[in-house]
């Protein structure tokens, strides 16, 4: 087996029934899930498997859900196969994820600080406000140029998801956002779209939430670990003695350079195989898009999951 890195996913991996079919089958899956109910005095359970008063897409909720099910999904991998990843990374939200693997946070506080995160980005544009936009084209090289002219200091738009080469998403207040989709449609450099969310998340409209963050994170442990991690805010590889809170509280109203970090991962270990631990195929799928020839795995259902187990078991 080659060299083994981990993905974690973000927001927009959650699905109504995340889990429930692996939860049947793993004991420690279902006991994580359990410890993250009382972490947060929620029924994660009920949460990922029914969402009966539809809370999932909800960000204070959204967040503390995905890294659940990707930290229970760790639990069984390690259980069953004795992988060390050389490095690891995580989408955003992700990276919380990333950080309880390598041991530098504890489960229980990383769920509350992803709950926090969520509500204080909530907090910081009112509803309204700031909007966000995908861009998909051949042109991704021209967008943050548009996105500066289009720019004022009362009304800005700026590239905040470098997703792949042909994937971006734009944030900001929602009238510039709206003239960049347009200019990008008169210029004929693909497609912008505005995406159905309550907030202008990675813009530097959120840096009233990095100022929260900042305090909530103060009262958090951020223990010594003997990992690697590529961070979202530089694409940098970060060992114990490099990756601080800091790095945690910038990402918030902070690009996230996933195609840099791609690039990074490969740059260090070109053939190794990429796992993406926790709900969807999302970060998989952006490894493919910008290296084609990646290797990837998913742990996204239990037939899936199973696989990985049998190939990183060889």
């Amino acid at each position: 087996m080659s060299d083994i890195v981990f993905m974690f996913p973000g927001q927009g991996s959650q699905t109504v029934g995340m889990g429930k079919e692996i939860s049947e089958q793993f004991q420690e899956f279902k006991e994580t899930l359990c410890e993250a109910s009382d972490a947060l005095s929620i029924n994660m359970e009920q949460l990922c498997f029914e969402d009966p008063e539809a809370k999932l897409n909800l960000t204070e909720f959204t967040q503390p859900a995905i890294l659940a099910i990707s930290i229970a999904t760790l639990r069984v991998l390690q259980k069953r196969v004795g992988v060390n990843p050389i490095l690891v990374a995580g989408h955003s939200l992700g990276e919380y994820s990333a950080l309880v693997s390598l041991g530098a946070l504890n489960f229980s506080d990383a769920l509350r600080a992803v709950r926090f995160r969520g509500q204080a980005m909530q907090r910081a544009v009112p509803v309204g406000v700031g909007a966000m936009a995908a861009y998909i084209g051949s042109s991704g090289d021209l967008i943050p140029g548009i996105c500066k002219e289009i720019s004022t200091l009362e009304n800005t738009v700026e590239v905040v998801n470098f997703n792949s080469p042909g994937q971006l998403v734009l944030s900001g207040h929602k009238s510039a956002v709206l003239k960049a989709c347009e200019e990008i449609s008169t210029r004929k450099l693909g497609r912008a779209k505005e995406l159905p969310v309550s907030a202008p998340f990675h813009s530097t409209l959120m840096q009233p939430a990095a100022n929260e963050m900042s305090s909530f994170l103060a009262e958090i442990n951020l223990n010594t670990f003997s990992g690697k991690i590529v961070a979202n805010v530089d694409a940098n590889l970060h060992t114990t003695q490099s990756y601080t809170k800091e790095t945690l509280v910038k990402q918030i109203a902070s690009a996230v350079l996933w195609t840099q970090t791609l690039a990074k991962i490969n740059e260090i270990s070109p053939t190794s195989t990429w796992v993406e631990i926790g709900p969807g195929k999302v970060l998989q799928g952006l490894a493919k898009k910008t290296f084609e020839k990646a290797n990837c795995l998913g742990t996204h259902d239990f037939s899936t999951l199973k696989l990985t187990i049998e190939a990183l078991s060889k």
